[in-house]
């Protein structure tokens, strides 16, 4: 027999699944043991390009608590928003121009908060709480 949380998480799959995300999965709002070590070294190496503003945010980027003290759980969600067929066969063509893949469609902040607001309103009445919506952590 499931547990009330077993079942309220296949609930949220569920309702996830029905939305078009492609991967669901829960874990505690703790952060990640060497979570924080992890993204210092990758700035401390300047592995983060031209994002500038990303030094200036790690401290909340390192815990889910850092952005919201009172949480418990985290859902984490995937989805292939990229369009079908291969990007990169326009390559080969050499009339045409080619437009970066990630600049063809949507910006995906929109549409996965398109998707995660009616997301958020059935967790919250199955479950009941807050529930923020995070895209990257804005």
């Amino acid at each position: 027999m499931m547990g009330m949380a077993q079942t309220l998480k296949a609930r949220i799959a569920e309702e996830a699944k029905a939305l078009g995300f492609d991967a669901v999965r829960f874990t505690s709002a703790d952060a990640a043991e060497g979570a924080g070590d992890a993204l210092d070294a990758f700035l401390a190496e300047g592995r983060h390009g031209d994002m500038g503003w990303l030094d200036g945010t790690a401290p909340r980027r390192k815990s889910p608590r850092a952005l919201w003290p009172e949480a418990r759980s985290v859902i984490l969600l995937g989805l292939n928003y990229g369009r079908a067929g291969d990007p990169l066969a326009i390559l080969a063509e050499r009339t045409r121009g080619a437009i970066s893949v990630y600049a063809q469609g949507a910006d995906y902040h929109d549409v996965l908060k398109a998707k995660l607001k009616p997301l958020a309103a059935r967790v919250q009445e199955h479950a009941g709480g807050e529930v923020k919506i995070f895209v990257d952590t804005a």
